[in-house]
């Protein structure tokens, strides 16, 4: 849970009708969100933990069951996203796109333990969270399991090759958990976002967050590993070249 696609998840999810369980880091920010958003009449609750750190969710999946009972969805929106080539130091400072916030480039390139730690959260958090909600959504016959994704996932951009990395096998892993679930009748569905998202621009948060709502409510026979959501067709090219 964070202030971007995060938040935006949790209230189009709350606000039609769905008691929603959400993670963070840090818990000054959680209870700050919790309580905001509690303010707006949204059945929400916060709880501490990274999503890169095993140990950390069990408890945390332990605690939304206890509460909330099982999980009808799972959105998967945790990430580590830092510029940060692989062999050669990275020629900008920030990298930014349009007028939306930069990110601070990695600087040198990344060592093997940076890219192991990133792939903890990018993409080995996603297996584990899938795993603590599977097996219920299994006995009950249903279920969803949305993955943040992105155009990175299939073609990498130059200053952003740990997380091209990441996304690339949180894609691949996401069509595996959709031959082995769908049967069971559950959708999983990664989600690429072909742009970078900004408010009032066709990339806000909230029509995206919208995208992710359709998705969890479209009819079976419309269910793909793969959806993407781009504003146009020319979206998606690497705009560091």
């Amino acid at each position: 849970m964070g202030p971007g696609l995060g938040q935006a998840l949790v209230k189009k999810f709350a606000r039609e009708g769905h008691r929603v369980a959400f993670v963070g880091r840090r818990a000054e920010a959680i209870a700050r969100y919790e309580h905001e958003l509690r303010s707006e009449g949204l059945d929400v609750a916060g709880f501490v933990g990274d999503a890169g750190k095993p140990k950390d969710m069990d408890r945390v999946h332990a605690s939304i069951r206890e509460q909330h009972g099982d999980a009808d969805v799972l959105l998967y929106n945790a990430a580590i996203v830092e510029p940060a080539r692989f062999v050669t130091p990275s020629r900008m400072d920030e990298v930014k796109y349009g007028t939306a916030d930069g990110w601070r480039s990695h600087g040198e390139a990344a060592s093997v333990d940076y890219v192991v730690d990133a792939f903890r959260t990018n993409v080995a958090g996603a297996l584990h969270a899938a795993q603590a909600v599977a097996p219920r959504m299994i006995e009950r016959g249903r279920g969803t399991i949305l993955l943040t994704g992105g155009v990175l996932a299939f073609g990498p951009w130059i200053e952003w090759g740990v997380t091209s990395l990441g996304k690339a096998a949180l894609r691949s892993l996401g069509h595996s958990l959709e031959k082995e679930l769908s049967p069971a009748g559950i959708q999983v569905s990664t989600v690429a976002i072909h742009g970078t998202m900004q408010a009032g621009t066709p990339y806000d948060h909230d029509l995206i967050a919208d995208a992710y709502w359709h998705l969890h409510v479209q009819p079976r026979e419309q269910w793909s590993p793969d959806f993407h959501f781009r504003a146009d067709a020319a979206d998606g090219g690497d705009p560091d070249a």
